[in-house]
């Protein structure tokens, strides 16, 4: 080995410990982020009871005494004769409207937290269609989802054996969660709680991408790390960090892709070869546009080409 290619190295493994630094910090969070959090939520609920304890007991309402009247009193035995109207059927009230808006949320917050994220999603996705879900409820069930995949990525994380766990029920949350946070209702909602669930879906996409990385699978890696890339209201940190794994997981899939092809070029699978070398093209394509540079990109695009280059230069059998 070269002093060049020792140097490269050399760069490569700092490069790699100082991505996995900055993925550790991103995805753990921030300890004291949450502290605070917690102090803001037991002050809004000692609030109001506060408010209650401080009010002053309202004195009593002074009966409204009739005012004399100015003309005078109309002589004779015969009085005013008062017409009744009768009363108008009622309408739908607005409390009886919200009571079956309650009885819907109440029961796909139910599903979300027992993990029956399909049907769940299917039920928001209908009412979202119909235009159905208020600003509130869009509220209440992205604070549901919000707790389901901090509680799945959690659990995730304290798997026994690195890479196990089942990921299926933080991809089920991912996914509702995402479709609530996506709503064109939930642009209305306070900014700082979209932030804050953005976040967590940041997280929980980031972290689906590095434990496939690590597996090698590659191809859903990508995709994890892709939405990673497409959350809103995630700074430019996070989405750095998005990028540098989506990058490195490219290399290593083109570098897997240079081992197989000529495997399956041997065996006559040359549609199979070029459509896997086909994907990686436009994964390198779709990341240009998610702002990955051309520099950043240079090694998968040169092991990309090479694949190519491979197919087009084996014999047609």
């Amino acid at each position: 080995m070269t002093v060049e290619e020792a140097l490269l190295a050399l760069v490569g493994a700092v490069a790699l410990v100082l991505l996995f630094l900055g993925l550790a910090d991103a995805l753990d969070g921030d300890p004291r982020t949450w502290l605070r959090g917690r102090r803001r939520r037991l002050a809004r609920r000692e609030r109001p009871r506060a408010g209650l304890a401080s009010r002053p007991h309202a004195p009593p309402a002074r009966r409204a005494m009739p005012s004399p009247s100015r003309s005078p009193a109309p002589k004779g035995p015969s009085r005013a004769t008062v017409t009744a109207v009768p009363p108008e059927p009622e309408a739908p009230t607005q409390e009886a409207r919200a009571t079956v808006t309650h009885e819907w949320r109440s029961r796909v917050a139910a599903l979300i937290r027992g993990r029956e994220s399909g049907e769940a999603r299917q039920l928001l996705e209908a009412a979202l269609e119909r235009d159905e879900v208020d600003r509130e409820t869009a509220g209440f069930l992205l604070d549901v989802c919000s707790t389901a995949v901090a509680r799945d990525l959690s659990r995730l994380r304290r798997a026994v054996r690195p890479g196990g766990g089942d990921e299926a029920p933080l991809e089920g949350s991912l996914e509702v969660t995402r479709l609530a946070l996506e709503a064109s209702v939930a642009a209305a909602l306070p900014r700082e709680q979209r932030g804050r669930v953005s976040g967590r879906v940041w997280r929980g996409q980031t972290r689906l991408g590095l434990r496939r990385w690590r597996a090698g699978t590659f191809e859903t890696a990508v995709e994890s790390l892709f939405r990673a890339l497409g959350v809103r209201d995630i700074d430019e940190r996070r989405r750095r960090l998005a990028r540098d794994l989506l990058v490195r997981t490219l290399e290593d899939m083109a570098g897997q892709s240079l081992e197989v092809i000529p495997q399956l070029l041997g065996d006559r699978d040359r549609a199979l070869a070029l459509e896997q070398a086909q994907r990686l093209r436009d994964h390198i394509r779709r990341a240009r546009e998610e702002g990955v540079s051309a520099e950043d990109l240079a090694v998968a695009a040169s092991r990309a080409r090479q694949l190519l280059d491979h197919i087009e230069q084996a014999p047609v059998r």
